[in-house]
C-alpha cells in the first residue's frame, strides 16, 4: 500500500524526459513508483488518492533568495511559500543571515525544507562589534568574521551572503577574505551588490573578480531591481563571465517595485538623485502607521526614525526591463520573500505563478518555464531538489495550468494564487485547495561537508 497516489496529470521530472501522462506512488517520504496511464490498478487502496486529471505534476518550486530570519514570525514567509508551490528555499539573503547554529535553534521544525547562508551584515559584522554600516572593519574583526563564518559553514550553513548596499562600509578587504573561507568549502556567495544607480555596472564588475579571484561560486540577487536602466548591460556582463570560465549566475522576480525596510541604506539623503528623479512620491509604505499611503519627506523620515523595520515598497522600476530579465534563459526565477510588521509586497505570494505567466507569454514551453524554477535553483545551490524520479524525495507541486494565476496585490500582498491544487512536503500533504494541514513537514538542512 502506497501512502499517497497522484492519479492521472501530465508528469514533469525535469529529469530530460519529455512531460508525460503518469501517476505518481509516493511511500515513507520519497516517490515510490512513476506509473503509466491504466498501470494505477495496483496502487488503488493507497491511503490518499488526489485525482490530478487535467492537471500537471511537477517537482516543488525552489526559492533560492527568500529571507526567514525574523525569528519572532514563525511561520509567515514559508505558508506564503508554500501556497504558491514552493517546497524548498534558501534564506539569510542580502547579508541578514545569522550564525548557522542560531537558525539551528531557532527553526528546528519549518513547514518547508529551508536552508540558511551566513550574512556579511547580520552574522558576522554585528557579532564582532562593528554595527555601524558605514565603516570598515578592522584587519582584527576581519579575521574573527572568517573564524565565525568557518564555523557556520562547518556546521551546514549554505553558504555566504553579502548585502553591500546595506553595509556600505564592507572593504573589499572585508569581502574578499570571507569569499576565500567560503571558497575552502565549496559553497555559494550570493550577493545583494553595492549600487542601485549607474554605479551598478561597476558593482557586478566588482562581484565578478570576486568569484574569479577566489574560485567561488557567486549569485547576484534579485538582478533587475538593482540595475534599473543598465540591467541587459550586466547581464551581458555575467554571460560572458560565465562563457570565461567564471561560476556566475543570477536570479530575479517578476515585479516592478521592490521592497526593503525603512531604515535601511537604501533610503538615506541622496536617493532621488540616485534614481534620477524618482523621490518619496514613489514610495509606498506596506507596514506600520503609514501603510497604504504614498511616502513625503516628512512621512519617510518619521518612518526612518520611529519605524525603521517597517517596509516600503518602491515603484521605480521598467516592467519591460524586469520581464527581459526573468525571461532571459540564464535567470533563476527567485522571491526575496520577506515579511515585517505585519506587512509585505506581494512577492511574498504570487512570484512563481506570475512568473509563469510571464515565461509563457514571452513564448517558454512549460518544461523550460518550469525548468527556471525547479532544476535550475536546485543545481545552483546544490540543493537535493528540482527533480521527480523513483527513490527521489516526494516533494511535489500539483496546479492546473489554466487557471495558475498569482492574485496577490500591494494592496493585499498574501492573497495566495489560484490553481494551485496540492503541495506535497517530505511525502505528506503539506497544502490541498489552498488549506493547510495540521502541522509542518519540512527539515532545516545542512549543506554537505567540503
Amino acid at each position: 500500500m502506497f501512502d499517497l497516489l497522484i492519479r492521472g496529470g501530465l508528469f514533469f521530472g525535469m529529469t530530460g524526459d519529455a512531460p508525460r501522462p503518469a501517476s505518481i506512488a509516493v511511500k515513507d517520504g520519497k516517490v515510490s513508483a512513476i506509473l503509466p496511464p491504466g498501470a494505477d490498478a495496483m496502487a488503488a487502496d493507497s491511503e490518499n488518492i488526489f485525482d490530478a486529471a487535467g492537471l500537471y505534476v511537477c517537482p516543488g518550486f525552489v526559492d533560492i533568495h527568500m529571507h526567514d530570519e525574523r525569528f519572532e514570525d514563525p511561520d509567515t514567509v514559508q505558508r506564503c511559500l508554500i501556497a504558491q508551490g514552493v517546497t524548498t528555499a534558501v534564506a539569510g539573503n542580502c547579508g541578514s543571515g545569522p550564525l548557522f547554529e542560531k537558525s539551528l535553534a531557532a527553526r528546528p521544525r519549518p513547514w518547508l525544507h529551508l536552508s540558511y547562508l551566513v550574512g556579511n551584515r547580520a552574522g558576522l559584522r554585528e557579532e564582532v562589534g562593528r554595527t555601524d554600516r558605514y565603516t570598515p572593519a578592522a584587519p582584527a574583526e576581519i579575521a574573527q568574521m572568517c573564524s565565525l563564518l568557518r564555523e557556520s559553514l562547518q556546521k551546514g550553513a549554505r553558504g555566504l551572503s553579502l548585502g553591500l548596499e546595506y553595509a556600505p562600509g564592507a572593504s573589499w578587504e572585508e569581502i574578499d577574505a570571507l569569499a576565500a573561507v567560503t571558497a575552502e568549502f565549496g559553497r555559494i556567495v550570493t550577493v545583494h551588490i553595492r549600487y542601485d544607480d549607474d554605479r551598478c555596472v561597476g558593482a557586478v564588475r566588482e562581484m565578478i573578480r570576486l568569484s574569479k579571484e577566489n574560485g567561488v561560486r557567486l549569485q547576484v540577487s534579485h538582478l533587475g531591481s538593482m540595475t534599473m536602466g543598465h540591467t541587459r548591460e550586466c547581464e551581458t556582463l555575467i554571460e560572458e563571465a560565465a562563457a570565461e570560465g567564471v561560476d556566475v549566475g543570477f536570479d530575479c522576480y517578476p515585479y516592478d517595485a521592490f521592497c526593503t525596510a525603512a531604515g535601511s541604506a537604501v533610503y538615506d539623503d541622496g536617493f532621488v538623485e540616485r534614481w534620477k528623479g524618482k523621490g518619496p512620491e514613489c514610495l509606498e509604505a506596506v507596514s506600520g502607521r503609514f501603510r497604504g499611503s504614498r511616502l513625503t519627506f516628512g512621512t519617510l523620515a518619521e518612518m526612518r526614525r520611529e519605524e525603521p523595520d517597517g517596509l516600503i515598497v518602491a515603484h521605480v522600476m521598467d516592467r519591460e526591463e524586469i520581464e527581459n530579465c526573468v525571461a532571459n534563459p540564464a535567470c533563476i526565477v527567485a522571491s526575496d520573500a520577506l515579511a515585517a510588521s505585519g506587512g509585505a509586497h506581494p512577492r511574498i505570494a504570487g512570484t512563481f505563478p506570475r512568473a509563469l505567466g510571464i515565461l509563457r507569454r514571452r513564448g517558454y514551453g512549460w518544461e523550460d518555464a518550469l525548468r527556471k524554477m525547479t532544476v535550475m535553483p536546485a543545481d545552483r545551490m546544490r540543493l537535493d531538489a528540482g527533480r521527480l524520479y523513483e527513490g527521489a524525495a516526494a516533494d511535489i507541486t500539483v496546479f492546473d495550468p489554466e487557471t495558475f494565476i498569482d492574485r496577490a496585490t500591494f494592496q493585499e500582498p498574501f492573497t495566495p494564487p489560484d490553481g494551485l491544487k496540492l503541495v506535497v512536503i517530505g511525502g505528506h500533504v503539506a497544502l490541498k485547495d489552498k488549506k493547510f494541514s495540521g502541522e509542518p513537514h519540512g527539515s532545516l538542512e545542512r549543506a554537505p561537508g567540503p
